[in-house]
């Protein structure tokens, strides 16, 4: 399955208990009122407005988010042809990680919809008015 596809199954208020814990995890608090509606905003505009584009990467979860940072753990990034190449935090361009397939580690334990938030919190690590 594409991000863009768990994305387009899941909408953001189905997420959104899942992102929220990430935050509360990893940052120590709850997303603000205003940074709900804005991450709801982007989440909306990558499900319903984005189309796929073609890539020969893919995304790789060696492990859940809780206790990582996506810029230095690289518990979920991308590779191309099995060779590691960056974070997904690092992309630039969200469209295409939009349309990469997801390959989950055996043994990491993660429903459908804790997936979808995590890449969500993993794609709008470093800015979160997004990128796409």
């Amino acid at each position: 399955m594409t991000v863009l596809e768990l994305f387009r199954k899941y909408d953001f208020e189905s997420i959104l208990p899942h992102f929220d814990h990430l935050f509360v995890v990893n940052s120590k608090h709850h997303l603000s009122n205003e940074s709900i509606e804005a991450f709801r905003g982007i989440y909306n505009h990558w499900a319903n407005e984005c189309e796929m584009k073609l890539t020969d990467c893919y995304i790789r979860l060696v492990s859940r988010w809780e206790h990582t940072s996506p810029s230095i753990d690289m518990n979920c990034h991308v590779r191309e042809k099995n060779v590691f190449c960056y974070s997904v935090a690092d992309q630039k361009d969200m469209i295409e990680v939009l349309s990469m397939k997801v390959r989950v580690d055996k043994d990491v334990e993660i429903s459908e919809v804790e997936l979808a938030a995590g890449l969500f919190w993993e794609m709008t690590y470093h800015d979160p008015r997004g990128k796409g």
